[in-house]
Protein backbone atom coordinates (compact mmCIF):
# COMPACT_ATOMS: atom_id res chain seq x y z
CA UNK A 1 0.00 0.00 0.00
CA UNK A 2 1.31 3.52 -0.92
CA UNK A 3 0.20 6.30 2.19
CA UNK A 4 1.30 9.96 2.46
CA UNK A 5 2.39 11.73 5.59
CA UNK A 6 4.62 15.00 6.87
CA UNK A 7 8.55 13.65 6.71
CA UNK A 8 11.47 15.87 7.54
CA UNK A 9 11.34 17.28 4.04
CA UNK A 10 7.48 18.08 3.66
CA UNK A 11 5.26 15.62 2.57
CA UNK A 12 6.36 12.10 1.97
CA UNK A 13 5.14 8.98 0.41
CA UNK A 14 6.05 5.67 2.07
CA UNK A 15 4.87 1.91 1.38
CA UNK A 16 3.29 -0.33 3.86
CA UNK A 17 3.02 -4.13 3.03
CA UNK A 18 0.14 -6.71 4.34
CA UNK A 19 2.24 -9.77 6.00
CA UNK A 20 -1.12 -11.81 5.45
CA UNK A 21 -1.90 -9.92 1.92
CA UNK A 22 -4.71 -9.39 3.03
CA UNK A 23 -6.71 -6.04 4.13
CA UNK A 24 -6.60 -6.88 8.04
CA UNK A 25 -2.79 -7.38 7.59
CA UNK A 26 -0.49 -7.26 9.90
CA UNK A 27 0.87 -4.33 8.16
CA UNK A 28 4.76 -3.55 8.33
CA UNK A 29 6.50 -0.23 6.85
CA UNK A 30 9.21 -0.24 4.77
CA UNK A 31 12.02 1.96 6.92
CA UNK A 32 12.96 4.48 4.17
CA UNK A 33 9.99 6.63 2.53
CA UNK A 34 9.41 5.89 -1.58
CA UNK A 35 9.88 10.07 -1.65
CA UNK A 36 10.40 12.56 0.70
CA UNK A 37 11.06 16.12 -0.73
CA UNK A 38 7.13 17.66 -0.55
CA UNK A 39 4.95 15.19 -2.72
CA UNK A 40 2.71 12.76 -2.15
CA UNK A 41 -1.05 10.51 -2.91
CA UNK A 42 1.09 8.21 -5.10
CA UNK A 43 -0.87 6.03 -7.71
CA UNK A 44 1.15 3.25 -10.10
CA UNK A 45 0.00 2.58 -13.71
CA UNK A 46 1.23 1.05 -16.37
CA UNK A 47 1.51 3.34 -19.76
CA UNK A 48 0.68 1.88 -23.01
CA UNK A 49 3.72 0.38 -24.01
CA UNK A 50 3.86 -1.69 -20.38
CA UNK A 51 6.28 0.76 -18.69
CA UNK A 52 5.49 0.77 -14.73
CA UNK A 53 4.98 4.19 -13.61
CA UNK A 54 4.52 6.50 -10.13
CA UNK A 55 2.50 9.46 -9.97
CA UNK A 56 2.09 11.95 -7.54
CA UNK A 57 1.51 15.94 -6.81
CA UNK A 58 4.41 18.07 -5.81
CA UNK A 59 4.88 20.40 -4.21
CA UNK A 60 2.49 19.78 -1.28
CA UNK A 61 1.58 23.58 -1.56
CA UNK A 62 -1.29 25.26 -3.53
CA UNK A 63 -1.99 26.34 -6.10
CA UNK A 64 1.52 25.06 -7.00
CA UNK A 65 0.74 21.56 -6.89
CA UNK A 66 1.48 19.35 -10.20
CA UNK A 67 1.48 16.12 -11.32
CA UNK A 68 5.10 14.28 -11.48
CA UNK A 69 5.95 10.92 -12.77
CA UNK A 70 8.59 8.74 -12.52
CA UNK A 71 9.71 5.54 -14.06
CA UNK A 72 8.84 2.81 -11.36
CA UNK A 73 10.76 -0.57 -10.85
CA UNK A 74 9.95 -3.72 -8.98
CA UNK A 75 12.97 -6.25 -8.31
CA UNK A 76 13.01 -8.95 -5.77
CA UNK A 77 9.57 -7.43 -4.07
CA UNK A 78 11.10 -3.69 -3.61
CA UNK A 79 9.80 -1.03 -5.18
CA UNK A 80 12.16 1.86 -6.74
CA UNK A 81 11.69 5.54 -8.81
CA UNK A 82 13.97 6.98 -10.65
CA UNK A 83 14.10 10.39 -9.50
CA UNK A 84 13.94 13.63 -11.33
CA UNK A 85 16.58 16.48 -11.32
Amino acid sequence: MLWSSHGDLGYALGIARSGSGQIAGPWTHDPLPLFTKDGGHGMLFQTFSGQSMLTIHAPNDVPNERPVLFLAVEDGGRLTIEKRD
